[in-house]
């Protein structure tokens, strides 16, 4: 079976946070630097994704330089009641859709451009079926308005929140616009007979392989917090024989379940990273009244989620829980954060280099130990 579509959907299942809604005096702070680079209308969708963008390039300062090299990654789209708000239009945007308002070169106005009730995710195609498409080749983001979300997620209550979903799917158009990614994406990856539905297809249908996933994830969950260095090796070491052992068992039956599995944990692991680093920009922006706000928005609620960012509580453990349908989120996350405790450099390669798995850098680690052949 040949992939004809890769859909990147970062979905965050949360529960419901306190609220603590600012008066118009407070939110009278607008952050205005993304929206005055643009000609956009002046409406909530705009003070929204102004907000967002904002976002994406504090959190590039603090945790992913190269994804701040950009205000934007390109197109966006954004879904509200009837209506589709093009941002940032491109040439193939301009080619292939039709009847739209035009506001400026930056902002079209446009019916819904599908009939799909929820979106949050990077739409792209590397299928000749779907040359006509306006993502054929070419990553568009799309996001449902936090109201049309709070249908579907009810735990999303706020633009903050939402917030954190939208940069976890930018990052996904910054992995495209790699031009080493992308090109591994389309000529690799997407020609082979295997993507991430088989592994969430082998995750739901055999539960020992499942098994063996969260006990490699529960090693990497010690070995971050581990701080006796000894230990913490030894932890390493554990963990690459049991992922080594799972992908000898499972690799005869499914000779492209590593490469396929190593693109994903890469793919969503960095993007749910990203997520998780820009909750912590939320977190500084709580009780401070320099922070920015969004003018006017009723799901604005100023940060109060974000006051403690606690992976054991139920609002964010599941960024840390490895489960049948996102378990390469997880030990892509996971694996990151190890690497972050342990110094090890990886975010200049990753993209350039994506058939460099993740746990490659745990094995380069491993072998330049002492007493390592």
């Amino acid at each position: 079976m040949r992939i004809n579509l890769l859909l990147i959907a970062g979905i965050c299942i949360l529960t419901s946070a306190c609220r603590n809604q600012k008066n118009d005096s407070q939110a009278s702070f607008e952050s205005k630097k993304s929206e005055n680079q643009f000609d956009l209308p002046d409406s909530l969708s705009t003070r929204r994704i102004s907000f967002v963008l904002n976002l994406k390039k504090a959190v590039a300062e603090s945790s992913w330089s190269d994804f701040g090299t950009k205000n934007n990654e390109g197109t966006l789209i954004y879904f509200d009641s009837d209506w589709s708000e093009v941002f940032f239009p491109d040439s193939h945007m301009n080619k292939k859709l039709h009847n739209f308002e035009k506001h400026s070169d930056n902002y079209w106005l446009t019916g819904r451009t599908d009939s799909v009730p929820y979106h949050m995710e990077v739409m792209i195609s590397f299928n000749e079926a779907d040359s006509s498409e306006f993502f054929f080749k070419n990553p568009v983001e799309q996001y449902s308005s936090v109201e049309e979300i709070g249908k579907y997620i009810p735990s999303v209550e706020s633009t903050e929140m939402w917030a954190t979903m939208v940069v976890h799917e930018m990052f996904h158009h910054f992995q495209y616009n790699n031009e080493n990614f992308g090109d591994y994406a389309e000529s690799v990856i997407g020609k082979l007979p295997f993507d991430v539905r088989n592994l969430v297809a082998l995750c739901q249908e055999d539960e020992q392989f499942l098994t063996m996933i969260q006990f490699e994830n529960k090693i990497l969950m010690k070995a971050i917090s581990e701080e006796n260095k000894d230990n913490r090796d030894s932890l390493i070491s554990s963990y690459l024989n049991r992922r080594e052992k799972r992908i000898t068992k499972y690799g005869s039956e499914y000779p492209h379940l590593e490469p396929v599995e190593n693109y994903y944990i890469i793919q969503e692991g960095s993007a749910r990273y990203i997520e998780y680093q820009s909750m912590f920009i939320l977190k500084s922006y709580f009780n401070n009244s320099e922070a920015p706000a969004i003018l006017k928005d009723p799901k604005f609620i100023s940060y109060s989620e974000f006051e403690e960012i606690d992976l054991e509580n139920d609002a964010f453990n599941y960024l840390v829980y490895a489960g049948p349908t996102d378990y390469h989120y997880t030990l892509g996350f996971n694996l990151m954060r190890l690497l972050d405790e342990l110094k090890i450099e990886y975010k200049e390669d990753l993209l350039n280099n994506p058939i460099k798995g993740l746990h490659q850098y745990l094995e380069d680690y491993i072998n330049t130990m002492p007493n390592q052949s």
